[in-house]
């Protein structure tokens, strides 16, 4: 096997830690390339680690989004389920596993397949605290399927599995889904998605509190849809399903929103290549550290995987 290349690509979440913080882009893209080598030095080893970190609510909608799709499935198959069932069978098995890796400290030797959380690293929680994030997240996700079995699955009941569009995710197998704009990979990875009477459907599960960006977010789904599957715009239904509230964001494109949407892509990818050797995303090589800000609202760093890294600088200044 040839030796992998820290090639150039682009996502929304890649881009909204690049705004909240430009070191954090350095240190998840660049300083970490490596890391995985034994070989590799200290800080390359460090940020890759960190890099590999969760946290109680990505976690959170992990665990949720495997119950939902258990759920789903079993519905499809013509099985009664209720929320126990689902939370027993795929959602705490998954939950469980985490919290013992991350308690154990597993990741130590293997970043990559076990479980970090960034609460028990840099010890954000108490013996209480901990124990009160545990019963929140077990409640919340319960809160999630419930929601899904009485709102979102009446809705779902006419789709068969024979309609639904696979995604490439992450530990499937394959490569993540992706398209190309300007010749830069986008990854973009819709939650489920089917087609039904000549129209395209994507749904989000959140299980979090609703935000601006989603809105943004589903825009770029759809461009996904417009470019990999050729969906005009306007036969696109993008569905934002905020499972813990029970209620549904929904509606269809227009060509318009995928203009915004390739613009925000190419304002995003010149903003990062500002920080990159002759601005140049083909060689993509990165100027030196000191050359990415920290973040703005340094609020911000109590909630990085990478604060430790930073540190001797944050409190330096």
């Amino acid at each position: 096997m040839g030796e992998l290349k820290n090639t150039f690509s682009w996502s929304f979440s890649a881009a909204a830690d690049f705004e909240v913080c430009r070191r954090r882009r350095y240190w998840s893209k660049y300083a970490m390339w490596g890391g995985w080598l034994p070989q590799a030095p200290d800080e390359a080893r460090r940020a890759y680690r960190l890099s590999k970190m969760e946290n109680i609510y990505s976690l959170q909608g992990i665990a949720a989004e495997a119950a939902v799709m258990w759920t789903l499935r079993r519905l499809q198959s013509g099985t009664e389920v209720d929320v126990e069932d689902a939370y027993r069978e795929a959602a705490r098995p998954l939950l469980n596993k985490a919290w013992k890796e991350s308690r154990e400290g597993n990741w130590r030797q293997d970043p990559k397949h076990f479980c970090c959380l960034r609460e028990h690293y840099y010890r954000r929680w108490d013996s209480a605290g901990e124990k009160e994030a545990t019963r929140a997240v077990a409640a919340n996700v319960r809160r999630c399927v419930e929601n899904f079995i009485v709102k979102v699955w009446p809705r779902l009941e006419g789709v068969r599995p024979a309609d639904e569009v696979a995604v490439g995710v992450k530990d499937a197998g394959g490569a993540l889904e992706s398209f190309e704009v300007d010749g830069v990979t986008v990854y973009a990875i819709p939650d489920y998605v089917y087609r039904k009477d000549d129209f395209m459907h994507i749904h989000d599960w959140k299980s979090g509190r609703p935000r601006v960006s989603h809105e943004l977010q589903l825009s770029l789904y759809g461009l996904w849809a417009n470019i990999r599957h050729g969906v005009e715009a306007e036969r696109i239904i993008v569905y934002i399903e905020y499972l813990s509230e029970g209620r549904v964001a929904f509606g269809s494109l227009k060509e318009s929103d995928l203009d915004q949407v390739r613009a925000h892509i190419r304002m995003s990818v010149s903003d990062m290549a500002a920080y990159l050797v002759d601005g140049d995303i083909r060689r993509n090589e990165p100027l030196p550290k000191e050359e990415w800000e920290l973040a703005a609202d340094q609020r911000e760093c109590r909630r990085c995987n990478f604060y430790e890294l930073c540190a001797a600088e944050l409190e330096g200044g």
